[in-house]
């Protein structure tokens, strides 16, 4: 009998619990923050610069464009001028701008109200990648009803890690020299801890599934980064707190940037390096290669 009377006292309890009224302060003001995404690398082509508003956590709409602000890039001899020609707050570089290893780069922004933001980011120096192997295989992923098996291609890498402790790096996938891996989840970013000065063999990097090759022969194109502690930490706290929503997950909270004047995002500057192969289409499942 005691145990039927503490149930019914804990349903009480938790039915007045959740008719509790409570008030939430959004902070607006303080919400309404400058966003910046993007950067330079060392190679020769446009490089984009966006400018958004931040918005109250609980708002869900499309974060607002800021247009209209002066833009630069600097390593304090060469200025690089970003434009917004579509009015659509990416600021684009000229086609043939580039930077330099070895050089800090400095970000100016000043918006049309007089708010200026600056950040600076140091090129390393770009670090080689040695090959590729693909294997198509047969492997377990989860699916209605339970797993399933399902075939994929996975690519694997085989490079030289540097002797110097404290590189981080982040590859991207194109596909047909179409950027595939244009979220920061499907990104794959690292640090050196554990491998420092290790030949990397055979590391699995990415995996492709049965759709996404369907020519006869499709071209696999991996960007290497060199990227800086800063932003490994920045690109692995945003993984994390975009990667919210149970019940009991914590409050969003800061994710770091070098952005001045309490702005948010990130500026890079980042070497590259690529490396590619080419997939043969099949649907032998003993074939590997």
């Amino acid at each position: 009998m005691k145990r039927i009377i503490f149930f019914v006292t804990v349903i009480i309890f938790f039915e007045s619990a959740c008719t509790e009224k409570i008030d939430i302060d959004l902070n607006s003001g303080e919400n309404n923050r400058l966003v910046v995404e993007g950067g330079i690398t060392d190679q020769a082509k446009i490089h984009t610069i966006k400018l958004t508003r931040s918005t109250d956590y609980f708002v869900n709409e499309t974060a607002p464009i800021v247009t209209g602000a002066k833009v630069s890039v600097t390593d304090g001899e060469n200025t690089i001028e970003f434009t917004d020609d579509n009015g659509d707050g990416i600021y684009t570089s000229p086609a043939e701008a580039a930077g330099e290893p070895d050089k800090k780069y400095t970000l100016n922004i000043e918006l049309e109200d007089g708010e200026t933001y600056t950040a600076e980011s140091y090129m390393t120096t770009s670090k080689p990648m040695d090959s590729l192997r693909y294997e198509y295989s047969e492997e377990m992923v989860p699916g209605e009803g339970g797993p399933k098996f399902k075939y994929i291609y996975t690519i694997y890498l085989y490079t030289k890690e540097s002797p110097i402790l404290g590189d981080y790096y982040m590859w991207d996938l194109f596909i047909d020299n179409e950027l595939d891996s244009d979220t920061l989840n499907e990104k794959l970013f690292v640090s050196d801890e554990n491998v420092n000065g290790s030949y990397i063999w055979e590391l699995g990097i990415f995996k492709l599934k049965e759709k996404d090759i369907t020519n006869e022969i499709t071209n696999i194109k991996v960007r290497m980064m060199s990227i800086s502690k800063e932003q490994y930490e920045h690109h692995s706290a945003m993984r994390l707190e975009t990667g919210q929503g149970g019940m009991f997950d914590g409050p969003p909270a800061n994710v770091p940037t070098n952005i001045s004047n309490n702005g948010l995002g990130f500026f890079f500057a980042n070497p590259e390096t690529f490396v590619e192969i080419d997939i043969l289409y099949k649907t032998n499942p003993d074939y590997w290669e």
